[in-house]
């Protein structure tokens, strides 16, 4: 199914099984206010402030693992990554290991439009979001947050946890709770994207995973299309997982069968339980793919009354009668 506009959403990829049926709840209808507030977005004309609007809403919700709701690394620090593209111009920016910036994606935005640079980084990025008029706001450091951290410490003392690449889905199976991202596609056919992290609990200092990489975490190109990737951010960036799922749509592949492949080729490489990925293509066409138990996630189109949402593989119907392969 095509669509004049719309915008396709994800709270992360993961081992959703794990969560308790309220959790779950709230997870969903807070996908359905991300998609409605952004979709408000769409419709006055641009999927650069739609994309934005949508993680912007998502890091302020403290259920994702982005913004307000992001993870500690092992020093019990808050380091955020975020990234955004606009497919019209290609122009993007990106930020990593942000510490006191409340909204990491709208440095991230400050970036694209205030800058000569794509990526900044650390103490660096947290001045310049100063000059740019940003406030720094650090995130505050939960009693949640440290319960989470204290059972991931002592899984390592046991030496049932790590940070090597090849203990990484172990971590992500029992902990992953959700990087956010969203593609949308406007009424004029421009495309963008954009993706927030908070990396995943134990992460060493200075760890920056696919998020704010361009192509990895986050692509958007009118003439291939727009993806935002979630889950095991290493084995992303070693398939450049959104560039390759709008490598397909460049060559007229749907946005549905294009994340589909490219799931299928991080599966091939790296197993199940790595990660999920959202897409558009220049028809407008939506699509979704994950090799997870589950992976949060909304669409809404001008051809919608309201958001279709979805978790699990058996509720996947919900959104796929709004999407053609």
């Amino acid at each position: 199914m095509t669509h004049k506009y719309g915008i396709i959403l994800h709270g992360g990829a993961g081992r959703y099984r794990l969560f308790t049926k309220e959790f779950i709840e709230k997870r969903k209808q807070e996908l359905k206010k991300a998609a409605l507030y952004s979709f408000d977005e769409l419709k006055k004309g641009s999927a650069l402030d739609a994309v934005e609007a949508a993680v912007e809403y998502m890091e302020d919700s403290g259920l994702f693992n982005a913004g307000k709701g992001s993870s500690l690394t092992i020093t019990k620090e808050v380091e955020m990554d975020a990234g955004i593209m606009d497919g019209k111009t290609l122009r993007c920016g990106a930020v990593a290991c942000v510490k006191s910036i409340k909204n990491p994606i709208k440095l991230a935005r400050l970036v694209l439009e205030k800058t000569d640079h794509i990526f900044l980084a650390g103490p660096g990025a947290e001045k310049v979001a100063e000059i740019l008029g940003m406030k720094r706001e650090p995130i505050v450091v939960t009693s949640e947050k440290i319960r989470k951290f204290e059972k991931a410490f002592r899984l390592w003392l046991k030496g049932k946890w790590g940070t090597h690449l090849f203990r990484l889905k172990t971590i992500y199976r029992d902990f992953i709770e959700g990087t956010v991202g969203a593609v949308a596609i406007d009424k004029y056919r421009n495309i963008a994207a954009a993706t927030s992290t908070g990396g995943y609990s134990l992460k060493l200092p200075g760890r920056i995973g696919d998020t704010p990489l361009v192509g990895c975490g986050f692509y958007a190109d009118n003439s291939a299309g727009g993806a935002s990737a979630t889950g095991i951010g290493e084995y992303l960036t070693l398939i450049f997982a959104c560039k390759t799922a709008c490598d397909f749509m460049r060559q007229g592949v749907s946005a549905m069968k294009a994340a589909e492949a490219t799931i299928d080729i991080l599966t091939r490489r790296f197993g199940l339980h790595t990660g999920g990925i959202i897409t558009v293509d220049p028809m407008g066409r939506l699509g979704f793919a994950y090799n997870t138990q589950g992976m949060s996630k909304s669409i809404m189109t001008s051809g919608m009354s309201e958001p279709a949402v979805a978790v699990f593989p058996e509720e996947d119907h919900i959104m796929l009668k709004f999407i053609k392969k």
